[in-house]
């Protein structure tokens, strides 16, 4: 497993994913103009054929924190460690730039991915009502840059 920074020819393996993933539309475009914004931001996770099978795309919020706007793994490589590598990479990206928090909402509703990050260190902090475009609520969650949490 490989991990590294979002390039621009990622950009269709990386929608794949997001389309399989998530249950919100996105236009391809949109992981370019995170990048635009925060370049650091933007990871992928590879095999050895240097394919994406999951990504972080995010966005620095102010000078000590950074939100994770869309965190995916390939449905195929789910459970085999993916997600949590690419978010020490991320948080350890987000360390070396001087950021000390991580926040992201995560649908009330996904038991699984809110079990994730409380493995991980993340506390919720709110609920955002009708956060998505069909109604649905978000939990909002936030969790220390430091891998030693």
């Amino acid at each position: 497993m490989i991990i590294r920074d979002y390039r621009h020819d990622d950009m269709y393996h990386i929608h794949r994913i997001a389309a399989l993933s998530l249950d919100q539309e996105y236009a391809p475009e949109m992981f370019d103009h995170f990048r635009s914004q925060w370049p650091s931001g933007q990871i992928v996770a590879c095999g050895y054929d240097d394919v994406p099978v999951g990504f972080i795309s995010s966005v620095m919020t102010d000078r000590s924190s950074a939100r994770i706007m869309m965190f995916a793994v390939d449905p195929e490589h789910r459970s085999c460690g993916v997600g949590a590598k690419m978010l020490n990479a991320f948080r350890q990206k987000a360390l070396m730039q001087g950021l000390r928090n991580i926040v992201l909402e995560v649908r009330v509703s996904n038991v699984a991915a809110i079990s994730f990050y409380r493995k991980r260190g993340f506390v919720p902090c709110g609920i955002l009502e009708r956060f998505y475009t069909d109604g649905g609520d978000a939990m909002s969650m936030m969790a220390p840059a430091q891998l030693n949490i």
